[in-house]
């Protein structure tokens, strides 16, 4: 889902690297210096941001062992089936996010219906998100899947469609989308998370999608 928007990043960069070197006149120990500066000056800036903690860190770690850790074994040894809980999980997440909503209030001045709009995009996407979480979490019978996926999607935000005169990034969104669907169950393969599926007493056998 993310291809087009790491293409659109890619192109982003080389378009910076070549005015960089424009500017000094051709690929030179001082270029590679000033690009090896920025970088190290964007993790510096990354690391001191008490924002990227919680949006990359605490965020992910918490909602993940909260949402599909807790709740998700509970869920199934209730009775309910993998196709609900699958679908139903992700509304209590979303709406745990309901308390950016004063914060987006605020942000855009105080009116009602943009903050509103803002955070049903967000509460939208949160579900979808959800459902593809849950079923990387039941189906892997791994919390590690969920919440590298979860660190990976709150670094890159809303996947890019299209960019103007980037034709590109819309070929590579859409090839992604069917690479997506295409390797959704085989790299998802129980086998290849957890050795314990024929026995697995934390999702009392769940986790082999049975």
């Amino acid at each position: 889902m993310y291809a087009g928007s790491m293409v659109l990043k890619s192109l982003l960069l080389l378009n910076s690297w070549t005015t960089d070197m424009n500017n000094s006149g051709g690929l030179s120990l001082g270029c590679i210096k000033i690009v090896l500066w920025s970088l190290r000056a964007q993790m510096f800036a990354v690391a001191s941001n008490i924002l990227a903690w919680r949006n990359f860190v605490v965020a992910p770690l918490t909602e993940e062992l909260v949402f599909r850790a807790c709740m998700i074994p509970l869920l199934l040894c209730g009775g309910f089936k993998i196709n609900t809980i699958i679908f139903l999980c992700p509304v209590f997440f979303s709406l745990a996010h309901l308390n950016h909503l004063m914060e987006i209030y605020s942000a855009q001045n105080f009116s009602l219906l943009k903050a509103s709009m803002i955070v049903g995009l967000q509460l939208g996407y949160t579900v979808v998100f959800g459902w593809y979480a849950s079923f990387l979490f039941i189906r892997t019978g791994h919390l590690a899947a969920p919440l590298i996926a979860h660190i990976f999607c709150n670094y890159m935000g809303l996947p890019v469609v299209f960019a103007r005169n980037r034709g590109l990034v819309s070929v590579a969104f859409v090839a992604g989308m069917v690479a997506f669907l295409w390797l959704l169950f085989p790299i998802t393969r129980p086998d290849l998370y957890n050795d314990r599926t024929n026995n697995c007493r934390c999702l009392h056998g769940y986790c082999s999608w049975n």
